[in-house]
């Protein structure tokens, strides 16, 4: 076939450095696609020599990467397709070894939160170099390195730790206690529920927030402090939950909410884990014959599966959004405490904490 000026194009052939059976096995035995594409334009160019652009349109490739394996194979044999490539990283300031020798110093730093922005690494970095980088040099450090930018975990600055684990150690007997004072003629099931109260109101509150390349959204952020209170006490075992919104946190009100919860799981003894609020633990406090309140640890509202509950409502229907009248904010909450009852599954994952999962 000429190429339309009476030229007949070159026919590209390889030297026989292997048979072709030795070829064919190597095609079958390639540890990746591109060595087995490049056994396939030898094995053309040894079974059935023609022009270069023909192999090509065999094998799936081009022209020139045609030329170029058979130039190789030609002069270098088998191992101008075997030999690996160099890959990887071949520029670099710092040896993989150094660069995790070198993230190691902000280690502590970083399980505390404190690293909010490349500066520092970056400079250190430059320090150590004795050269200036682009801030996209670091980034890519770090990223080689697995690190990431994540929301930190609040905490109560006086949360101790410790005494955290040994609650969840010690609640298996924290609820035998409480289970002796059931009236041994009430045959009604256990049932575990955690308890907590979370604040809503008109005090804006501003989160990142999906928006199309080129374009950042305009929120308002309002100072008006008006709250009501959403009193939440779960089941996670069941994905159920009672809860109300009322005006204020105090004994008054916890005694209308456990008369509430009562009813609603009147088939049930209730053992029921709450923070240690003064209108929780107060000897004022009536309290309904089916439940037992358990005072979690102080200053521990990590150990509480309600507080998951807040986070989601605040996230799905509070930020970003403004409110001008403390009805709107009353509205918006139970629209958010109705959809995740409606939703047990959801509402289990979300608050069946480990210490929990206690069967009777």
């Amino acid at each position: 076939m000429s190429d339309g000026r009476g030229i007949m194009p070159r026919v590209s052939r390889v030297l026989p450095h292997l048979s072709v059976e030795e070829v064919q096995q190597k095609i079958k035995t390639a540890i990746s696609f591109r060595r087995q594409q490049k056994w396939l334009i030898v094995y053309n160019a040894l079974v059935d020599p023609r022009a270069a652009v023909e192999i090509a349109l065999h094998t799936g490739t081009t022209k020139r990467t045609v030329h170029q394996v058979i130039s190789d194979y030609n002069r270098q044999g088998v191992k101008a397709i075997e030999t690996p490539g160099k890959g990887g990283r071949r520029r670099g300031y710092l040896s993989l070894a150094e660069e995790k020798k070198f993230l190691a110093q902000f280690m502590d730093s970083a399980t505390k939160g404190l690293i909010t922005t490349i500066t520092k690494i970056k400079r250190a970095y430059e320090s150590k170099i004795k050269e200036t980088v682009h801030q996209s040099t670091v980034y890519r450090l770090l990223e080689r390195h697995r690190w990431r930018k994540v929301m930190p975990r609040s905490h109560h600055p006086q949360t101790k730790f410790q005494e955290q684990e040994e609650f969840k150690q010690q609640f298996p007997s924290l609820v035998e206690s409480a289970l002796k004072t059931k009236n041994p003629n009430d045959h009604r099931p256990v049932l575990l529920m955690a308890q907590d109260e979370g604040r809503f109101g008109r005090l804006g509150q501003v989160m990142k927030a999906w928006c199309p390349k080129g374009h950042r959204p305009l929120v308002a952020k309002q100072g008006v402090r008006d709250y009501v209170y959403a009193y939440a006490a779960i089941a996670p075992a069941l994905g159920k939950m009672t809860s109300l919104v009322l005006p204020f946190v105090n004994i008054k009100m916890m005694e209308s909410f456990l008369q509430e919860v009562a009813q609603d799981f009147a088939d049930y003894f209730i053992l029921m884990q709450v923070a240690q609020a003064s209108w929780h633990i107060s000897d004022k406090l009536n309290i309904p014959e089916n439940i037992r309140l358990i005072p979690q640890t102080s200053r521990s509202p990590e150990l509480n599966p309600v507080e998951h509950l807040w986070e989601a409502i605040r996230e799905n229907y509070f930020y970003n959004e403004v409110f001008d009248s403390l009805e709107k904010v009353i509205d918006t909450l139970c629209e958010g405490l109705n959809f995740f009852n409606s939703v047990p599954e959801k509402l289990k994952s979300m608050t069946y904490f480990p210490h929990l999962r206690i069967t009777f």
